[in-house]
């Protein structure tokens, strides 16, 4: 199976870094890469061909960076899977969620794997980390302009003390989650 990973925004966070938490100094571009990085080493130890490119993601792309999706196209990749933190004006909001374009399809059923790996591999660690379940969302260039069905994870809130805690200190639940996700869903 080919997996095409995308950490969500721009490596080194120019021009845009996703979400923040200044006072951790997070940025959702380092953390998704950190994950990114570590769930293709999962993968190609289940066998998986991989390909990962952090890019600037913005409506037609920045000049200087490369279309993801027109990169796993190209690949012809089985499945693409962008991994993102999430961030709310509330700082108390927690948990993880997945969109795909339709949730009666392919990319809904990876996105449920994901999903429920993720539950099982890593709200362990904390019980008041929710499921905030699987969504629809159509107007996300990497879900809307791949051939293949397409995935973003959003893995915690960066701006929530707690989440961040955990994106931080348990990487590798993560990584290993959203792999067994993917491997599940192939099955």
């Amino acid at each position: 199976m080919r997996v095409f990973i995308n950490p969500g925004h721009a490596r080194g966070g120019l021009p845009d870094p996703g979400a923040v938490n200044e006072a951790l100094g997070l940025k959702e571009c380092d953390i998704a890469m950190e994950l990114g990085s570590k769930t293709a080493r999962f993968l190609e130890r289940a066998g998986c061909q991989v390909r990962l490119l952090q890019s600037h993601n913005l409506a037609g792309e920045s000049p200087g960076f490369q279309n993801v999706t027109a990169e796993a196209n190209d690949w012809w990749a089985d499945l693409f899977v962008s991994i993102h933190c999430n961030a709310s004006r509330l700082h108390n909001a927690r948990g993880f969620e997945s969109y795909c374009y339709d949730v009666d399809s392919e990319a809904g059923k990876a996105a449920f794997f994901i999903q429920q790996e993720i539950y099982k591999g890593v709200r362990p660690l904390d019980e008041g980390f929710w499921d905030r379940g699987v969504k629809s969302e159509r107007s996300f260039a990497v879900l809307r302009c791949t051939r293949m069905p397409a995935v973003l994870v959003e893995t915690g809130f960066i701006d929530n003390e707690q989440d961040a805690r955990l994106l931080t200190e348990h990487g590798e639940e993560f990584a290993a989650a959203i792999a067994r996700g993917v491997t599940d869903w192939r099955q």
